[in-house]
């Protein structure tokens, strides 16, 4: 047994061992290593040894009604006083409508639909790296496409406030700064903001940047400006081994739109990139001299705060730098190994140093499978933040690109973020702890972040942005002069306070009122539980249902067998061969930690050991 893990184990709903017919059940096992959650409801078939599989949609009760006889009272947390019916909340003008009060009230939601598109649409091809380092966008392109954890990037979005522009954790608040986005991208802060006209003739920009005839098939339908992706992969696919040199800065120009509009400005616009980039490259140079992070910020931030609503399905955006952010700062779903971010071969310029996030691209070895976790398991393990577990400052030692090491007084420029027709307002004061200092309470140098007026700007063509957007072009200009002033450092003592405060003014949990208990059940409970999987699942023929089963069980003994007792009776496992178990273990990912059995075969549980 070993007694630096902690497990915690929830049982709710029915008592599967009564077997019923129809059966809703759940279960979750966290620790340092694994999560198993589901929440299922099981049709059994009358003698024909069929199942069938469905999400359950209706409203659950909360959780601290269905906890088992041996499981701790919510009232026994200490966290749990933290937890308010109290109507205000400060900073939570905008609850009505957030996908939280939903959660909060027990509804069931789906995790959002994150619009992505895979930047190998157009092969890479090394006469483009001139090009994309001028750009100052080959950071971007050395970390490439990551397969994307929906379900946690929907857990982070139920914690986004528009309110303060940050995300509300049992910790405090914390937000993706200039920093995150310059050191994990390798993006310029220190420039000219992303704010261009769009009143141009789109067809004309597309045959003068890119070399080529635009007939009906390049603009998506209905649209002048969103460009198909199926359009580009046609034309760009492979740059001519004797293209001359402005043949191969087209070839460039439309890798470098491919990579801005999937990793960086996704949209909601289908498989259609926008063309109001290719004006930023027309001089590869001067796209350089951009302000990069602070575009890529704003933008989603406006996705955030639109993905907050109840109502919407789908996030966009740079999903890329959220996972990033979330994997350096926070213990959820994070890959177990990273490489080292070391300068890759041949590149000997220390310009070409990749940035910190390069050092999760080694993701890109697991499968998709990413995309099964379970949003349940991700808001308890947020509600079971504590201090310990955060990276406040996960970059301190690390060694950076040129260009993330420019004007970093900037990251605490309290200018606003801008792209073109976005502006959102940036509070680096609210996240103080994040640079190392001192915390005020509550927060000062704040700007009002629900601008409606702001907010309701669209992404309308033929105009000329930098003139709307006058006021705060000139407030970026004075970014130096913006920056917070307050150098003192950080005060672990005045913690408390500051969290007195903020747990009055907000929400900190959203599964469970005072966030993880911290007693469980005896694994006599998690046993039982397995023992009425198998009986559930031992007749089934269907093989989809069968790798469920063998999924759960490994990782119910896996995740107890040292940490309470042994699960005696390996009779439970006796009906799935082996060999096919070992075959079939990556159908569902594990939390946590550890990135999944199937990517470490050498720590693979033996379902007879």
């Amino acid at each position: 047994m070993h007694g630096d893990l902690k497990p915690k184990i929830f049982l709710f709903g029915n008592k599967m061992e009564s077997a019923p017919r129809n059966v809703d059940f759940g279960i979750c096992i966290i620790h340092d290593r694994y999560i198993v959650k589901k929440d299922l409801r099981i049709m059994q078939g009358s003698g024909t040894g069929k199942s069938k599989m469905t999400n359950s949609r209706t409203k659950r009760p909360r959780e601290q009604n269905n906890n088992p006889p041996a499981a701790a009272s919510w009232s026994s947390s200490p966290a749990a006083a933290s937890w308010s019916s109290s109507p205000k909340k400060d900073l939570l003008k905008l609850q009505a409508d957030h996908r939280s009060e939903h959660v909060l009230n027990g509804v069931f939601l789906k995790p959002l639909f994150m619009r992505e598109h895979k930047i190998k649409n157009l092969p890479w091809d090394p006469r483009y790296k001139k090009y994309v380092i001028q750009a100052g966008l080959y950071g971007v392109h050395k970390i490439g496409h990551i397969p994307t954890d929906h379900a946690l990037i929907s857990a982070l979005v139920e914690r986004w406030r528009q309110e303060t522009h940050s995300f509300h954790f049992p910790v405090g608040e914390m937000t993706i700064t200039l920093e995150d986005a310059s050191v994990l991208l390798g993006l310029r802060v220190n420039g000219d903001p992303l704010c261009l006209p769009t009143n141009y003739d789109w067809a004309e920009v597309v045959e003068t940047l890119l070399g080529k005839k635009v007939d009906r098939t390049t603009f998506r339908r209905r649209s002048k400006v969103a460009i198909n992706i199926s359009w580009l992969r046609k034309h760009f696919a492979k740059c001519p081994t004797n293209a001359s040199i402005d043949t191969v800065k087209q070839y460039a120009r439309a890798y470098l739109l491919m990579l801005v509009g999937s990793l960086l400005f996704t949209d909601h616009s289908g498989d259609s990139i926008s063309a109001i980039y290719l004006p930023l490259f027309r001089n590869f140079e001067r796209a350089g001299r951009y302000s990069w992070a602070s575009g890529v910020l704003a933008f989603l931030y406006r996705e955030l705060c639109l993905a907050t609503k109840a109502d919407r399905m789908q996030f966009g955006g740079s999903v890329l730098l959220l996972q990033l952010w979330s994997w350096e700062r926070l213990p959820m779903g994070r890959p177990g190994s990273r490489k080292n971010q070391k300068k890759p071969p041949g590149d000997d310029d220390l310009n070409q140093i990749p940035p910190v996030g390069y050092g999760w691209s080694n993701y890109h070895q697991f499968a998709d499978h990413v995309t099964c976790r379970v949003q349940d398991s991700y808001r308890l393990e947020i509600d079971a933040l504590n201090d310990g577990k955060v990276k406040w400052q996960p970059y301190e030692g690390k060694t950076l690109p040129a260009i993330c090491r420019e004007s970093p007084e900037l990251w605490r420029t309290t200018s606003p973020l801008i792209h073109f027709w976005i502006v959102e307002m940036y509070n680096p004061g609210r996240v103080a702890r994040q640079f190392g200092l001192y915390q005020q309470i509550p927060p000062v140098e704040l700007h009002d972040t629900i601008d409606e007026e702001l907010h309701d700007l669209q992404n309308g063509f033929g105009k000329n942005w930098p003139m709307v957007h006058r006021k705060y072009l000139l407030q970026w200009r004075d970014r130096q002069d913006r920056c917070l002033v307050d150098q003192t450092p950080y005060d672990p003592s005045e913690h408390k306070e500051y969290m007195t405060w903020f747990a009055g003014a907000t929400n900190l949990h959203l599964q469970s009122p005072g966030g993880v208990p911290n007693t469980y059940s005896s694994a006599n409970n998690v046993r039982q539980i397995a023992t009425s999987i198998f009986e559930k699942f031992k007749d089934v023929a269907d093989e989809e249902m069968r790798a469920f089963a063998r999924d759960v069980l490994l990782k119910c003994k896996a995740a107890i067998k040292d940490l309470l007792e042994p699960i005696n009776g390996d009779e439970i496992y006796a009906a799935f061969d082996d060999n096919v178990i070992l075959q079939q273990q990556n159908v569902e990912s594990v939390h946590g930690d550890d990135p999944g059995l199937s990517s470490h075969p050498a720590e693979q549980v033996n379902p007879q050991g």
